[in-house]
This record gives structure tokens, C-alpha cells and sequence, in this order.
């Protein structure tokens, strides 16, 4: 059974208080990318967090933020770190409270090619986090995974499945207080590694390369994946991977929202590429609690009923598929790109 129901993403005004960070601090993993600046926003617009912790091992992008007025230096500091060191992340994780864990190799072709190192750091990386906030710990610890952790069929996505093993393994075993949460999502518009901006540098020489018309991907926008870390946050007690409910679209669709006067040429899926994603597995099911606007997966230890409070029951063959779910015609895929400021009205 697929999903059909309309997203209900939220919105920064529609958000709940924010938790309660007044005088903690927060380390982001691969916070010069675009999910971390994301965050880091969010941090410094609506909560009391005392430090915002940027760790990444981008001395460029680090050098980058530092110059731009909208991340506060009393606020925010630069740590130039490596996940896969683990003796750099444990002393960078002293006296942290919050750890949003977004730091990855997330180039689907390049894992292909490089798929040892792709495991270093989205596995090996991520064990190296898990065992430092042990050490150091930390109360929480939330990472971001993607729809192609679900019935992987490239190295990039089975990385991020053994990733989100690896923490929902560390919250069962509860080694000290330290709650260990995932946060899966489909692709976070003008990302690294997304085709946005790659079809907006092409439209200006007026020609597209399309992998494969009808292929399909969810869409996420930064209020959305702000709603979604802010609502597991605030309620969930460890263990839980949540799901934010997005729209999708066909990529010839969004290649005629960022230009109907390019031309489109097709050149074939590349190595490690699936023709549509999918955001829940069927064996999930029994697991899966639907909210409406979010789903979330209930720990596989748990012993308490299958339904969150507020929530619903899904089927027993319920999948939210990218092919199936609610499409984004060319309007709204504009408009959305628009909102999210990699287009002009």
C-alpha cells in the first residue's frame, strides 16, 4: 500500500517553544554543509543555546562562514575536525549536550567509485560519534540519513542504513543517558550533491542533462528538516527514526521549473542510481506510526504499544514511495525553489 495523502510540512512559525538549550552547548558534524548552516540558524534564531560547535574538516567552507555576518562569532566557533578521528571528536565533544550529526560522503556516484571511504566516514565516522558521546556524556544525539538508507541499492545508501543501525543499536544498548535518534529524510533542496544547482549553471548555457525523465525524488525544503530535528528534539525518547512526509517530482518536471526554454538532453541513469526512492520500508510497518504531517518508526525493542500517542496505525504493506506519493506539477516545483531562494519570482 502507498502513501497518497498530501504532505503537511510545517513551517518556522507554526513550530512549537523551542527545547530547552538556554546555557548548553551544540556541536553540528559537517556544519559548513548545507544541513548544518540550516541548523545553525535555526539555533541562533530560536533557541538560548550558549555555543554552536561547527565541526567540519572544510578549512574553506570554515573560513567562509566565519566571514559572513549571519553566523554570530560570540555564538558560533569553527572546530576543524574528522568524524573518522576518533580521539578529535571525543575532546571536541567536552561538555557538549547536543550533538546533530550531519557530517557524510554523500556523492551517490563517488561512493560507487570510492566506496571504502565512503564507509569510513558515513559508518566507521558515525561509530566514532556514537563512542564519543558516550565518553563525553551527551544527552542527545540526532543524525540525518536519506530515503536511499531504505531498501539500499548503492554503496551511499547502504552506509547510511548501517548508520542508522549503528545508533539505534547504541540506544538499545544504553550504555549511559546518552539518547540516540535518526532523522530520515528525502533530498534537502540545493543540498551538496543535489541537481538544483547543477540545472540552474546548465539552464544559463541553455541545455539540461536529464539522467531519466520520469525518475522521481522527494523534496525537502530548510523549514521542513528544521521542523523535523525540532520536533524529535522536543519529543522523542530515544531510539526513534522520524520521518518528515514531503512532496515529490519527476526531474524532467523540476527541469522545466528552473527553465522551459532549455533544451533536455538524457544521458542514462549513472552507476548506484534507483528510478524512484522510498522513505519507509514495508517491514517497518508494524513499527510505523503515522502523525500526518511526519511519520516515525518506533524502536524495534520497544515493548510498548505500536502507536504513539496522537498517532495512527498504518497497513501492513504501507510504503511511502517517491512514484506514488503526491507530485509536484511545474508550478509548484517553481514556487517551492522559489521559497527556497534558488529562484526568482
Amino acid at each position: 500500500m502507498s502513501d497518497s495523502r498530501d504532505p503537511n510540512p510545517g513551517s518556522a512559525a507554526a513550530r512549537e517553544l523551542p527545547p530547552d538549550l538556554r546555557g548548553k552547548r551544540v556541536l553540528i558534524t559537517g556544519g559548513t554543509g548545507t544541513t548544518g548552516k540550516t541548523l545553525t540558524r535555526w539555533l541562533l534564531a530560536e533557541t538560548d543555546a550558549e555555543e554552536i560547535l561547527i565541526y567540519s574538516r572544510d578549512e574553506q567552507k570554515h573560513h567562509e562562514l566565519q566571514l559572513d555576518p549571519e553566523f554570530d562569532p560570540a555564538r558560533v566557533r569553527s572546530v576543524i575536525g574528522d568524524v573518522r578521528d576518533l580521539d578529535q571528536i571525543t575532546h571536541s565533544l567536552k561538555d557538549v549536550s547536543v550533538v546533530f550529526h550531519t557530517a557524510a560522503m554523500k556523492h551517490v556516484h563517488l561512493a560507487e567509485q570510492h566506496p571504502i571511504e565512503a564507509h569510513k566516514t558515513n559508518v566507521l565516522g558515525t561509530r566514532n560519534v556514537v563512542e564519543a558521546a558516550l565518553a563525553q556524556k551527551v544527552d542527545r544525539v540526532i543524525a540525518s540519513s536519506t530515503d536511499k538508507a531504505v531498501d539500499p541499492a548503492n554503496v551511499y545508501g547502504n552506509t547510511k542504513f548501517m548508520m542508522e543501525l549503528e545508533l539505534l543499536n547504541a540506544d538499545r544498548e544504553r550504555a549511559g543517558n546518552t539518547r540516540f535518534d535518526v532523522i530520515r529524510h528525502g533530498n534537502m533542496i540545493g543540498s551538496k550533491g543535489s541537481v538544483v544547482p547543477l540545472f540552474i549553471e546548465q539552464a544559463k548555457k541553455g541545455c539540461l542533462t536529464i539522467t531519466y525523465p520520469a525518475m522521481t525524488r522527494f523534496w525537502i525544503g530548510q523549514n521542513e528538516l528544521v521542523d523535523a530535528f525540532h520536533r524529535c528534539l522536543s519529543r522523542s525518547e530515544g531510539g526513534e527514526i522520524h520521518i518528515p512526509r514531503s512532496p515529490a517530482c519527476r526531474i524532467d518536471v523540476l527541469a522545466h521549473a528552473i527553465s522551459e526554454e532549455a533544451n533536455q538532453e538524457v544521458i542514462g541513469m549513472r552507476p548506484g542510481e534507483k528510478q524512484h526512492e522510498v522513505l519507509t520500508a514495508i517491514s517497518e510497518s508494524p513499527r510505523l506510526t503515522d502523525f500526518g504531517s511526519h511519520l516515525v518508526v518506533q524502536p524495534p525493542y520497544s515493548t510498548s504499544s505500536s502507536t504513539s500517542p496522537g498517532g495512527e496505525p498504518v497497513a501492513e504493506d504501507f510504503q511511502l514511495r517517491s512514484d506514488l506519493a503526491p507530485q509536484l506539477n511545474i508550478s509548484e516545483m517553481r514556487s517551492l525553489l522559489q521559497s527556497e531562494g534558488w529562484l526568482t519570482g
